[in-house]
């Protein structure tokens, strides 16, 4: 009991700071938030290919971190280049090295690279992009803020009604109940934060929360999908008590880039 109270305790104090970390970071903006966004990316590659490794996969790694870099440097700097302009010719290279380097890596290695170039990187650089729309702190904030109140609605709802799996082979703990819970509360309070703050109708506080608690739920078994092939329980253990960046960024990474989208084509249309 006193370890349970133990490793309870680390994951509140955990989780408070990085909850603070990340409000400040996103409220202030600016170089503090680059180097928190940039920081996640490049530790969740780390995490990526760990992951990849104990699948036995050698992914061009070296070229994923030059991409991503890149990436980071472009936005960052404020060049405004494409983006097809630096992941073009880096991808052209990757299937160069696997062409070079072929049996010992192969065309699985090839499509697990590139995969983990847009997973670890590319999403990472929409919180970036949501973060330069007019009012992108309250965009990014309400964006997190309807990702875990979906994911303890999820938990609590599904510990007390759940019954039927969701996905028992990806993640068994996950419920039919738990999810449909975490789809009615995020639909709730993303209409209760557009009837306060008044920046969407409530139709589109309706879509906004059926996007948010869908892309959430799909991120998490992504990233469970991506453990279970790889034979892990954590993606890493940077987050003591917590797992890995990429076990507390899994529903924000489909959520974030899918949110960006809505909120141009739909919300500022």
């Amino acid at each position: 009991m006193a370890l349970d109270k133990k490793n309870l305790t680390l994951r509140v104090i955990t989780a408070v700071f990085w909850i603070l970390v990340l409000i400040a970071a996103f409220y202030w903006g600016g170089i503090p938030f680059y180097i928190l966004i940039a920081g996640a990316s490049l530790l969740s590659f780390f995490e990526y290919h760990r992951m990849m490794v104990h699948m036995g996969k050698e992914i061009p790694s070296i070229l994923c971190l030059v991409g991503g870099v890149l990436l980071f440097a472009n936005k960052i700097l404020g060049l405004h280049y494409p983006w097809s302009m630096i992941l073009i010719p880096v991808i052209i290279a990757m299937g160069i090295q696997m062409v070079l380097r072929y049996p010992k890596m192969d065309f699985t290695d090839l499509g697990l690279g590139i995969f983990g170039l847009f997973y670890t990187f590319v999403f990472y650089i929409y919180f970036l992009e949501i973060r330069n729309f007019p009012n992108g702190f309250f965009w990014l904030m309400l964006s997190m803020v309807l990702i875990w109140i979906g994911d303890s609605s999820a938990f609590f709802v599904g510990s007390s009604l759940g019954k039927n799996k969701l996905s028992p082979n990806l993640s068994p703990k996950k419920s039919v109940e738990g999810a449909v819970g975490e789809v009615v509360f995020t639909v709730a309070a993303a209409v209760l934060a557009g009837v306060i703050f008044r920046h969407y109708t409530a139709v589109q506080g309706v879509l906004l929360g059926l996007l948010v608690s869908l892309g959430a739920i799909f991120g998490d078994l992504l990233e469970s999908s991506i453990k279970r092939s790889a034979g892990v329980k954590d993606s890493g253990n940077f987050l003591p008590g917590h797992g890995g960046i990429l076990d507390r960024f899994d529903s924000a990474l489909l959520v974030i880039p899918l949110v960006y989208f809505y909120i141009l084509y739909v919300i500022f249309a």
